[in-house]
């Protein structure tokens, strides 16, 4: 363990809980001039630095209620577009943004919902019917070249649900029939390659639940741990706060890690990569059925986030360097193609905003401007790769955003040198992310994050949200009506 790393754990074991983040620079706003406007609606640049002090809660706030039936089909009152209501009265909730949830075709979309696996028909009115009628089935992907859904569902029992036997399973989406196919003592499954031969998987021996006293600390409400913790003032901190402290507990701990895939043919089982780091969001490319990304968990700079390996373990590489303090990236996710990694970039954290890409065969960067309040939780990119959508964030999230809840359309403009000649081909490319307002979220509690995913056609953005109450799963028209 290295000292910095012994520090950290060291103070964590003194003070559970309490304020390992409170020496740091945020105990006081530092003040900057007004920035500067540049020509004819140019960014600003840079950013200000509106870092606030350690934020206090005296408790959790509520989430949001509605009073009467919650609207099925209208069009937003600040941004004209539509929006419709893809889940019944019982609510709904979505995949993890990167996560595949359509057909090969692109007529069925899949969501989880309390009656179980919920297909919808896109073309079809968005007709809804139930694939999985079972609560404890836990959604994971839609395959690329069959149409077959693959779910999981934990053994019942004590503790976490990564520290219980997982089965496996393969639905016909247009059928019904399931099938078994495979089944690990612990971890979780994450992703089917793109010819469902293999399925990725991660497994943590030791770790504790991200919430201490919760022995599983997933609330299906807000789809994360629902974080707590206290300052140094023993006050609660707030919820995004609190996860910070979690986080940089579970990562000091270094429990020992394995990357595993399984082969759904033969049902072997075969690491492909084995850490003491925290290993998390290991996603197969679209295209490429041996090609693998992943990320080492913890707060986001203290660790180098982004890597990618073959499944046969080679070609193990870090995907970006950092060239700053408290420079951090993050929330990765393949390009439709398969051949670019796409991520949310600050440099410094909560200042200076992108949406960066790497090709993972040239290693050719592009890094896209936004501004502070177009800055969201995830970002996704458009199947043609054009333009992408952003889910927002309030004001107590890495960007500060003080009018930051709104779902986005980014749209990218070069940024043209005068003097083109002067371009080299190995320096990173330069763009700017336009932003288009799509759906007005003020009444969403980002405790849940809205996970935005195109449709494969392009003209929807789905999400969820709960603004009314319940979570729902929403599509907005990304054309206005």
């Amino acid at each position: 363990m290295t000292t910095s790393r012994r520090s950290a754990l060291k103070a964590l074991l003194a003070a559970p809980a309490a304020g390992v983040l409170a020496g740091q620079a945020q105990a006081a706003t530092i003040q900057a001039g007004p920035p500067q406007a540049g020509p004819a609606g140019a960014p600003v640049f840079p950013a200000p630095n509106t870092a606030p002090p350690i934020h206090q809660a005296s408790e959790a706030p509520p989430w949001p209620t509605w009073e009467g039936p919650v609207p099925t089909d209208w069009i937003d009152p600040k941004t004209g577009h539509r929006i419709v209501r893809l889940s019944g009265d019982e609510g709904g909730s979505k995949l993890y943004f990167y996560r595949n949830s359509f057909t090969p075709e692109g007529d069925v979309l899949l969501f989880s919902s309390p009656q179980g696996v919920i297909k919808v028909e896109l073309d079809n009115g968005f007709r809804r019917s139930v694939l999985v009628a079972d609560p404890d089935a836990d959604l994971m992907v839609t395959g690329r070249r069959t149409r077959t859904a693959y779910y999981t569902v934990s053994d019942a029992g004590e503790g976490q649900p990564t520290d219980r036997p997982r089965t496996l399973f393969a639905v016909d989406i247009d059928t019904g029939r399931t099938r078994r196919l495979a089944r690990i003592e612990q971890g979780q499954f994450s992703s089917i390659n793109a010819d469902e031969t293999l399925v990725v998987g991660t497994v943590a021996y030791g770790d504790a639940p991200l919430q201490p006293d919760a022995a599983d600390p997933r609330n299906r409400r807000a789809g994360q741990a629902e974080y707590a913790a206290v300052g140094p003032d023993g006050r609660p901190l707030n919820f995004a706060k609190a996860k910070g402290v979690r986080m940089l507990q579970r990562w000091a701990a270094r429990v020992p890690m394995e990357l595993f895939v399984v082969d759904l043919r033969t049902g072997e089982r075969r690491v492909v990569h084995a850490a003491r780091d925290w290993l998390n969001h290991p996603q197969f490319s679209p295209t490429d059925p041996e090609r693998i990304i992943f990320s080492h968990e913890g707060p986001w700079h203290r660790v180098d986030r982004m890597w990618t390996i073959k499944t046969n373990g080679a070609d193990l590489r870090k995907l970006h360097q950092r060239t700053m303090n408290f420079e951090i990236f993050g929330h990765e996710w393949f390009s439709p193609d398969g051949r670019q990694v796409l991520y949310d970039l600050q440099t410094p954290r909560g200042q200076v905003f992108w949406v960066a890409s790497v090709d993972l065969e040239t290693g050719k960067r592009v890094y896209r401007r936004l501004e502070q309040n177009s800055w969201s939780v995830h970002f996704n990119s458009s199947p043609d790769g054009s333009f992408f959508a952003g889910d927002g964030g309030d004001a107590d999230m890495v960007a500060h955003a003080p009018d930051g809840k709104w779902l986005v359309l980014l749209r990218p403009e070069p940024v043209v040198d005068h003097d083109p000649e002067s371009d080299q081909d190995d320096l990173i490319s330069v763009e700017y992310l336009r932003t288009e307002r799509l759906v007005d979220m003020g009444r969403h509690d980002y405790r849940l994050e809205p996970n935005v995913t195109f449709t494969p056609d392009g003209r929807w953005v789905l999400f969820v949200s709960n603004m009314h109450g319940r979570n729902h799963v929403y599509a907005a028209s990304v054309a206005r009506d």
